[in-house]
């Protein structure tokens, strides 16, 4: 019988402080898939990096094999298929109607996320150099997005009665907005959302990768 101490070990590069990075960490925790965390910065441990990941590109999952993944999502579809090939329910249905529900609500988080990023990135600017307007389009489609995910929290869940990646992805790009941009997250606008990442941020999953906030 194969035991999480006997199965072969993945290797994650990139910091939990990404949400990309940390949403692959918690679904393989989830799924119980060992793997060594190589906590490098693109910015900060360049020299580091280059030699692992000369596209500064994260995350990058490596598989026991040797092969080399690069973006999160095509990482959570491997996953997923692991999953269901050790006899685990996936994160991400496989087939139907339900698979699509997960991906549209994965898909509004990512969008959220994605605008959250951008505006840390303009926020890297000299004063002089920001332009204000794209500023206010990152700012209301990041919005727009948190209001549509908020609106479709009607139980526990976004998706049927247990947690999908539509609730890890959303959980996750919460997190970092809470952590990077505090002052964009207006208090008592997301109470489903908020309810539900306290939940899982309390999790087994969550708990065994923080944010990283050096």
């Amino acid at each position: 019988m194969t035991t999480a101490d006997t199965l072969p070990v993945h290797q994650l590069l990139g910091l939990f402080d990404s949400p990309y990075v940390r949403r692959v960490a918690i679904t393989m925790t989830h799924y119980g898939i060992p793997f060594e965390h190589v906590s490098l910065s693109v910015f900060r441990h360049m020299d580091q990096m280059r030699p692992l990941n000369p596209l500064f590109k994260v995350p990058m999952l490596t598989l026991p094999s040797g092969e080399k993944l690069y973006e999160s999502a095509y990482q959570l579809d491997y996953l997923d298929e692991w999953a269901e090939q050790a006899g685990l329910q996936a994160l991400t249905p496989r087939h139907g109607a339900q698979r699509r529900e997960v991906l549209q609500k994965v898909a509004l988080a990512t969008i959220a996320v994605e605008k959250a990023v951008g505006l840390a990135y303009e926020r890297r600017r000299p004063s002089a150099l920001v332009w204000n307007e794209w500023v206010e389009r990152l700012r209301e489609q990041m919005k727009v997005a948190l209001d549509q995910l908020e609106a479709m929290l009607k139980g526990e869940y976004l998706v049927g009665s247990r947690m999908s990646q539509a609730d890890i992805t959303t959980v996750v790009t919460l997190g970092f907005i809470r952590f990077v941009l505090p002052e964009e997250w207006p208090i008592a606008r997301y109470p489903a959302l908020e309810n539900l990442a306290a939940r899982l941020e309390a999790t087994p999953e969550f708990l065994a990768v923080p944010i990283d906030k050096e």
